[in-house]
């Protein structure tokens, strides 16, 4: 992220040091240590035969800097992983970062107040709004020489406006401006890469180069982004709800151009008015005993609604169950409900005027519940990495938004100081309350795929908890010899995930029972066939990787994040901590994405994750409860689909003039090539059009993938990777001649990031279905892209299906070790998948 700059000159002005006060944080035998390197990167550049040693240093000062509560640069600890945990590269570009970092921490220590102070005023703002923010920034004890100046950059996830300089009267208009009037600024974009640049690859960021004299100690520096003196309507804000939104700045203090971080200052952007509802309720409870309903509103983002709320109605079929009066309050709960009678109940709630509506999750009442399901997210981050928000909210949101049962702020190892690890240490303590909320200690091991991959790493607990980061053990095998040399496997739980593929060859049975298979970055059920493929006994869960504190329930946000949120349901008799993580342990659990469908599956009496005696004659049933119609139902053995129903799909011709169907788009997900990421996103683009009908109205999961712009047109935009999107559309006037055309752009393959295949350019597609010619109610076109088979399906489907699907099937083996697990999906794309059930054979030790 910091260019190469002359710092040469500073190194000497660094003379006076922390050494020279009355405490220090470092012992004397480190602090001798770091003296000497300051002297040393001075005199002679990071090379590859000095890399490592300098950089190990550099990982104990800048951890017991972090302790006394300083400020660390930004991408500093990613640095020292960056020259550690892979092998050291020919080009002396890391090795120019490491030292300009030395630099900058010798600055901070020689002279606290050498960058001076920013200051952010404004706010808050309501999401997707325009408004004025301004940072001012007073110079420090460091002149900022002409030549220098000030990079105003973008977080590569924040969806505000781009910043703008030539047009006063237009949106997103940004200035810059000084108290010393004998300043002015120069304005020219510079190539950044990185969290606030491009973070794959380099992107235009804003310098202003300051220009006619230096500032001065005390000078200030004003950044208006937004400024609407000229009539523009200000900065556009995200779409984000966020505590703590950046609005990164770096100084330059001289034409070298070496970017100082500043601290991140809190600017709020909250949810907007209320435009949708959704409840949430235990998936079991035994009859007759108490539970709790929670409504929330949210605006048209997912984020919480602010301003006045409607007065809500909450209904149990047509009773009513609660009113709501109306007021400021987005979030209510609905105590001490009982239901005394077995089966299986689903809330609506609605605004009193009934323009708002939504309902809750299943709950299924039981006389004698065996276990009960639990939904958390073990894959959340935060602005403590490459993210956005703080720790705090992440938890806020877990417990009170997503009204989730457990959480794991897994930050990522590579962007995290002690500091930082301690504060996830006391969230966990603050927020945790037995029987009603888990949070878990955890962080991601993050190491790109060829030296073992992306894995998050669990706790059972915080006390003496270390993490073994990837700075000093940069290999899968060194990960997991670190964890155990530290802690007792019985207290760890390592998951493993797709899209920076962990290692699937790899497992160690005590400390990894678990593969994370879907999140926000794909739908990638490969990932866990490839772990069973290769002899592993684990179980599957899903989770977010949400990087907005916003986990368990947060929308798509396109590019990397294209999908809903993914969930681990754990099936466990209590909501304790040590049930909860036995559970995952146990391999009693199940992945969702996103919706919380209830699902139960047996093999000759044994429950998901389990390994059982052999038996040749093997009798499967199961049960799902879901949050929609239930699409299909398989069940899959060693790697193949050998049972399969589908409840939609309505066979006969429609008889009548109005009709339902429904458009599904497919594509793979799974690498070309073994150990590679997985392939990147299809789009698909396009119009739809009719013939011989017309729309009467359309339903879809992902909002704007259909935009009807006429009775017989519509727009496609459509994203899939590893998963499928369907389109919902009702016809009416019907004929016998009616046609549905689809005519796709020309476009590419996007995100991913393979080594061994690039994104595949997609050819422009004309194709049509004639609806009196669909063969068991469906047909489908297939298109070839190299290697992979992408499939458009058109299926003619029941006006509203079964919700509740007990299903059983039998299965004759005679091979020790079969394994069998189910995958359901809905009619709103919504999947389940169930951790796998052994038959025989025996696992590995």
């Amino acid at each position: 992220m910091t260019v190469a700059c002359g710092m040469l000159a500073f190194a000497t002005a660094f003379a006076v040091s922390a050494s020279s006060q009355d405490t220090d944080y470092l012992d004397s035998v480190t602090r001798e240590a770091v003296e000497s390197l300051k002297a040393e990167v001075a005199a002679t550049p990071t090379d590859r035969e000095t890399a490592r040693e300098r950089a190990r240093l550099v990982w104990t000062w800048v951890n017991a800097y972090s302790l006394e509560g300083n400020y660390v640069p930004v991408n500093l600890t990613q640095t020292v992983s960056n020259l550690l945990s892979y092998p050291l590269p020919a080009g002396n570009a890391r090795y120019l970062e490491l030292d300009n970092y030395v630099r900058e921490l010798a600055l901070h220590e020689a002279d606290p107040g050498a960058l001076g102070t920013l200051v952010a005023k404004g706010g808050p703002f309501e999401a997707a709004s325009f408004g004025t923010l301004e940072q001012t920034y007073t110079v420090g004890n460091r002149p900022i020489q002409v030549g220098g100046g000030f990079l105003v950059t973008k977080h590569f996830m924040t969806n505000h406006g781009i910043y703008q300089v030539n047009d006063p009267s237009g949106d997103n208009y940004l200035t810059v401006r000084s108290s010393n009037t004998e300043v002015e600024f120069e304005f020219e974009w510079v190539n950044i890469r990185g969290m606030h640049g491009g973070f794959r690859r380099p992107a235009p960021t804003l310098f202003a180069r300051v220009v006619g004299s230096q500032l001065n100690p005390g000078d200030t520096v004003t950044v208006t982004y937004g400024d609407t003196t000229e009539g523009g309507r200000g900065l556009r804000f995200p779409t984000i709800s966020s505590d703590r939104m950046p609005f990164p700045i770096y100084v330059a203090l001289d034409s070298t151009r070496h970017f100082l971080s500043l601290p991140i200052q809190q600017v709020e952007v909250i949810g907007g008015r209320v435009a949708g509802v959704h409840g949430f309720v235990p998936s079991i409870v035994k009859s007759g005993d108490p539970f709790t309903v929670s409504i929330r509103a949210q605006d048209a983002f997912y984020n919480r609604a602010t301003g006045e709320m409607p007065a809500w109605v909450v209904e149990n079929e047509d009773e009513t169950l609660a009113t709501i009066d109306s007021g400021s309050n987005a979030i209510h709960t609905i105590e001490k409900i009982v239901l005394t009678e077995p089966g299986v109940y689903r809330f609506k709630i609605r605004s009193s005027d009934g323009s708002i509506s939504g309902t809750t999750n299943p709950v299924l009442v039981e006389e004698d519940p065996k276990r009960r399901i639990y939904w958390g997210d073990t894959h959340g981050h935060s602005g403590f990495a490459e993210g956005i928000g703080s720790p705090d909210q992440l938890m806020r949101w877990a417990r009170e938004d997503a009204r989730l049962d457990y959480v794991t702020h897994s930050e990522h190892d590579i962007w995290m100081d002690d500091f930082e690890w301690n504060v996830l240490k006391d969230n966990v303590e603050r927020y945790s309350e037995e029987g009603e909320f888990i949070a878990f200690l955890g962080y991601e091991w993050t190491v790109r795929k060829f030296q073992g991959g992306h894995h998050n790493v669990l706790f059972r607990t915080t006390a003496d908890r270390k993490r073994i980061p990837a700075q000093t053990h940069g290999t899968l095998s060194r990960l997991y010899q670190g964890l155990r040399e530290k802690h007792q496997p019985n207290d760890v739980v390592v998951i493993p995930h797709a899209h920076q593929p962990a290692d699937y060859r790899m497992n160690d049975p005590e400390l990894e029972p678990l593969v994370e298979i879907m999140s926000q970055h794909g739908t990638f059920e490969w990932f866990g066939r490839m772990y069973l493929n290769h002899g592993h006994q684990v179980g599957f869960i899903a989770a977010s990787d949400d990087h907005l504190a916003q986990p368990g329930w947060t929308m798509p946000r396109g590019g990397s994040l294209s999908q809903q949120t993914g969930l681990g349901a754990l099936r466990a008799n209590t909501k304790s901590r040590d049930a909860l993580f036995d559970a995952m342990r146990n391999l009693s659990t199940y992945a969702s994405t996103g919706d919380r469908i209830i699902l139960d599956f047996e093999l000759n009496g044994g429950q998901m994750g389990q390994r059982i005696p052999f038996a040749s004659s093997r009798q499967i049933n199961g049960r799902v409860i879901g949050t929609a119609p239930i699409k299909d139902i398989a069940i899959v053995k060693n790697d193949e689909v050998f049972w399969e129903r589908d409840y939609l799909i309505d066979q006969n011709a429609g008889e009548t003039s109005e009709q339902t169907y429904q458009l599904v788009f497919y594509s793979d997900s799974e690498p070309a090539h073994p150990m590679d990421n997985p392939r990147g996103r299809r789009p698909w683009r396009g119009t739809v059009s009719l013939s011989g009908a017309k729309f009467a109205g359309h339903r879809e999961v992902t909002p704007g993938a259909l935009e009807i712009t006429s009775e017989s047109q519509a727009n496609l935009n459509v994203i899939t990777r590893g998963n499928v999107r369907s389109i919902t559309v009702d016809l009416e006037e019907v004929t016998e001649e009616a046609e549905i055309r689809l005519q796709l752009r020309e476009l590419a393959e996007t995100g991913g990031i393979a080594s061994y295949r690039a994104n595949t350019p997609l050819p422009s597609v004309n194709l049509s279905f004639q609806l009196s010619e669909l063969t068991d109610g469906s047909d489908r076109k297939e298109f070839k892209v190299d290697t992979y088979t992408d499939h458009i399906s058109l299926r003619r489907v029941h006006e509203s299906g079964v919700w509740d699907v007990q299903f059983e099937a039998k299965d004759f083996g005679t091979r020790q070790g079969d394994y069998y697990y189910v995958r359901v999906r809905q009619a709103n794309d919504a999947i389940a998948w169930s951790s796998p059930i052994w038959v025989g054979g025996y696992p590995k030790q």
